[in-house]
């Protein structure tokens, strides 16, 4: 399925907003790892920075087939928005855990969004025949719990 950039952004915009209401009903998880393990710093040619601001960033994060990405992860709630089918991989944990992770394959299921919360380090290596591909909105700040009506 071929979408215009424009319905894409809309449908990550929505997402943005779900994964707001989703992530401030979430556990609060503080990031306790040195910066040099967030996805930027650690593994730039992956997770390159499309718009940042105080309040959002937005990667576009790229493994290509057999590429297995540096130690890293991500210090902030975010949603992924994926616009392509998702290759089979490993992820392996800080703590030395590898798990496998079984792709998505069908084509109809795109795009779809899904909401995750801070990632303690971890290093994904795709083990299928294709890269995989999608986008990460990280919230840097979540507003909503702040805001109330006004008497």
């Amino acid at each position: 399925m071929n979408i215009g950039k424009a319905t894409f952004f809309s449908i990550l915009l929505v997402a943005a907003a779900i994964g707001a209401v989703a992530q401030s009903q979430a556990p609060k998880v503080k990031w306790i790892w040195d910066d040099k393990f967030d996805s930027v710093n650690a593994a730039p040619n992956i997770h390159k920075v499309l718009f940042e601001n105080d309040h959002l960033r937005l990667l576009e994060v790229t493994i290509h087939a057999g590429e297995k990405e540096p130690m890293h992860g991500h210090k902030y709630p975010s949603v992924f928005a994926y616009d392509a089918p998702q290759p089979n991989m490993t992820n392996e944990e800080i703590g030395g855990e590898t798990r496998l992770v079984k792709g998505s394959l069908n084509d109809a299921d795109f795009p779809t969004c899904r909401t995750m919360g801070i990632q303690a380090p971890h290093s994904v290596k795709i083990t299928d025949t294709f890269q995989q591909h999608f986008y990460r909105l990280e919230f840097k700040t979540i507003d909503g719990s702040t805001i109330h009506d006004k008497p």
